[in-house]
């Protein structure tokens, strides 16, 4: 009998040191590794105060945050998670936020109220920053109350307030990682932000690295580094991609290089609706004359365009306000209708194919993909069809085609929403408050319109007003909208997680991993090693009874 105990008692031990061994592998695999990412979009400036286009604001996502932000799923604004609470006074007009306690820069430098304020205010301070208007426009000042609670008074009830603070120029970095009293004045410099990264290195035109900020508040990303290769055409992009020289690709494919990922069964994709629009801005200034812009609207054949450059990836559009906004009015003709085209012409003194009006469009041939030159050489042919126009079609890369914009009188751009209101449409191109991508337009009756959108607590008055602004733009015409961008489109390789394309068309890339994370892992040799011994043990016991 005693025996017997004893054999039960080392089967059960040896059996339970080996499935406690096992037990210790059932462990949460880490994704961690490194993710690279291609794109052939580019960066312009890390400066939030003076970053305006899409791919520098993207990143400057990836390195801090703001008192207010689009959530993953809407265009809502909630707040930021630097942000307890916030509180908004009965009129309107004055915000008042209470900080999170703890928070360092990734420069281990104090994020309080007094550096919210310093940067809300270097942006007020100097106005011709490229976004800065999204702020001057409303705030008249700024207030610490105490290192925990900041408070923001505006010049009047602004409905769009909360989410203009969504866009990066509201978005705080350590006061010790900027000149203190103006702008960086250089494209190279690398903020120390609240995100979940910070800059490694950075070879403009070739590479950003992008490390875990090790003084992060929140959760830490899962990967341990992002580098984000930037690519001269699309074509180099799907190459890498197909290669495997990169995990993600995203912005910007051209119709050919998505049919063939959608065709490749070794790649993964995903799209979303965008509200990204391309549109032509006319300097009112340069052509003044309102029957020569007449008359060019009405030469453009957009289902040309849509369908011969974009392989109908995209959709023809026909007000400078998008079609996921319930005030989106088709304000402008379908065209191309020469005989409108040739009265607006004859009015301005042009006679057809004799006394001819001379137009220079512009365009950047990389920003917007592959596809730009296509739809520049084909509006050109467009306008020289109608006979009364003759043109010359320039080009020049996007950090000069910013630079020079302001000595281009017709020129071909894209937009995406600073943030998710119709008046973001209007108010930064016509009026007389439009400062960035201004067409030097504006009426009495066209302020007026943007007054109401932007201040009116009826929401009714304010999409009767939106709708008037578009009329009102089709009439005028300084701008002429030409297509809607149907759909964001990133491609990855097989084994690539976490990638989440947002109504903001931002990609967060600490969602990005490799593998199965989460996934358990269970080591059998340990258990098999117990049953192994366990049954060792019996058969010498029973050799030796």
């Amino acid at each position: 009998m005693k025996s017997r105990k004893v054999l039960s008692s080392l089967v059960l031990l040896i059996f339970s040191v080996g499935m406690l061994a096992a037990s210790q592998t059932l462990t949460v695999q880490a994704a961690g590794g490194q993710i690279v990412i291609g794109t052939t979009d580019s960066i312009d400036d890390l400066d939030p105060a003076d970053a305006y286009d899409y791919f520098s604001s993207n990143i400057l996502v990836q390195l801090t945050h703001g008192l207010m932000q689009m959530p993953v799923e809407s265009t809502d604004a909630e707040k930021g998670p630097i942000v307890e609470s916030y509180t908004v006074s009965p009129d309107a007009m004055t915000f008042t936020f209470t900080l999170k306690t703890g928070v360092k820069f990734s420069d281990g430098t104090a994020f309080n109220a007094t550096a919210m304020k310093w940067n809300i205010d270097r942006v007020l301070a100097n106005p011709t920053g490229e976004p800065a208007f999204l702020l001057t426009d409303v705030i008249d000042s700024t207030e610490v109350v105490d290192e925990e609670t900041f408070k923001i008074t505006l010049l009047f009830a602004d409905a769009t307030f909360l989410q203009r603070l969504t866009y990066t120029v509201a978005w705080p970095v350590s006061t010790v990682s900027l000149p203190f009293d103006e702008l960086s004045g250089t494209p190279d410099m690398i903020p120390a932000g609240l995100g979940p990264y910070k800059v490694d290195t950075w070879t403009k035109g070739t590479e950003i690295i992008l490390v875990p900020n090790e003084h992060y508040f929140g959760d830490a990303p899962d990967n341990d580094k992002v580098v984000v290769k930037f690519y001269t055409d699309a074509s180099a992009m799907l190459t890498a991609l197909e290669s495997g020289e990169i995990d993600v690709a995203h912005r910007v494919f051209g119709p050919d290089e998505m049919d063939s990922i959608m065709a490749n069964e070794d790649l993964e994709y995903g799209s979303k609706s965008s509200a990204g629009i391309r549109y032509i801005l006319i300097n009112v200034d340069m052509y003044d004359d309102v029957n020569v812009r007449r008359g060019l609207a009405a030469a453009i054949n957009r289902t040309e365009i849509v369908d011969t450059v974009f392989d109908n990836f995209n959709e023809e559009l026909y007000s400078m306000v998008p079609k996921i906004f319930t005030s989106h009015v088709d304000a402008f003709d379908a065209g191309p209708d020469q005989a409108v085209v040739a009265s607006n012409m004859e009015t301005a003194g042009y006679t057809k194919d004799t006394d001819k009006f001379d137009i220079e469009l512009w365009y950047t041939p990389t920003h917007y993909g592959d596809t730009e030159d296509d739809v520049a050489l084909l509006l050109e042919a467009q306008f020289e069809a109608t006979g009364f126009f003759d043109v010359t079609v320039s080009q020049t890369e996007w950090s000069q085609y910013l630079d020079q914009r302001q000595t281009m009188g017709f020129y071909l751009l894209g937009w995406w929403f600073d943030y998710p209101d119709p008046s973001n449409y209007v108010d930064p191109f016509v009026g007389s408050g439009a400062v960035s991508f201004g067409t030097n337009y504006s009426t009495t009756a066209m302020d007026g319109y943007i007054d109401t959108m932007l201040t009116d607590p009826d929401a009714e008055d304010r999409k009767a007003a939106t709708e008037n602004a578009q009329e009102l733009m089709a009439t005028d015409v300084p701008l002429i909208p030409l297509f809607t961008m149907l759909s964001q489109f990133s491609a990855w390789q097989p084994g690539v997680e976490g990638v989440v394309l947002e109504p903001s068309e931002n990609l967060h890339y600490n969602s990005i991993y490799v593998g199965s994370k989460g996934a358990p892992g269970f080591d059998f040799l340990p258990a098999v090693i117990a049953i192994f011994s366990a049954g060792f043990v019996v058969s010498i016991l029973k050799r030796r009874k």
